[in-house]
């Protein structure tokens, strides 16, 4: 009867490690990379690019990618809403040119980068 109430208690305690680490299961950036990468046609391995850039790029970048990578996705109306809240959710006021400057010049740096890395392990880059 003890096995069985530990068993109960250790799906817990994974369930708590899995939501700790964040390793459980695919993460929001990872799956939008993910899409957009087989939106694309993309001829590399949509979802090992996707895993190297979500590895790869530090939480800030990540917040603030669609705003950084594809600034003009959003409909010509809401570009300067949705990229800003984008910047602002990242840590960026974007009415602070510098500050502007410093996360895009960060973000082609890294992105330089993670597309060299991409296209060795996965055969492709976003």
């Amino acid at each position: 009867m003890a096995q069985a109430a530990q068993r109960p208690l250790a799906a817990i305690g994974l369930g708590a490690t899995c939501l700790a680490l964040g390793a459980c299961g695919q993460s929001e950036f990872t799956e939008m990379i993910e899409a957009e990468c087989l939106s694309n046609g993309q001829s590399g391995d949509c979802s090992c690019i996707a895993r190297t850039m979500d590895d790869g790029l530090p939480d800030h970048l990540k917040t603030a990618f669609p705003a950084l990578r594809w600034p003009l996705k959003p409909r010509p109306e809401d570009r300067e809403a949705v990229n800003g809240a984008l910047l602002r959710s990242a840590g960026v006021d974007p009415a602070d040119r510098q500050a502007v400057r410093s996360i895009r010049q960060e973000f082609r740096e890294r992105m330089q980068t993670m597309n060299a890395q991409t296209r060795q392990l996965c055969g492709g880059q976003i």
